[in-house]
């Protein structure tokens, strides 16, 4: 094998890239095309945390959780934080923002 090219990455698409001779020829491509961390994990359930829980969350504590395991979207006060892994009904911290 000479070459190998991905082509797409999830919902991430070859064709929806710039690149970097886009960007020096039109600065303002950015704006257009740049995708926010909460978009990425858009497809995942969310929880939203209360003001007593979300220092625990953050600083690492397991937090008793009764939804299914899985991987969910952790908001506080309608902020997205990051997201968070339930297993045996305990929400751990996993990508902090």
């Amino acid at each position: 094998m000479k070459e190998l090219q991905r082509t797409k990455v999830g919902e991430f698409k070859i064709e929806d890239s710039i690149t970097l001779k886009q960007i020096q020829e039109t600065p303002n491509i950015i704006r257009e095309k740049i995708i926010s961390v909460e978009k990425i994990f858009e497809k995942l359930p969310n929880i939203e945390l209360e003001n007593s829980k979300i220092k625990h969350f953050l600083n690492g504590v397991k937090i008793t959780n009764k939804n299914a395991d899985g991987v969910y979207r952790i908001y506080n006060n309608g902020k997205f934080i990051g997201t968070g892994i339930i297993k045996e009904n305990l929400l751990k911290r996993d990508i902090i923002l």
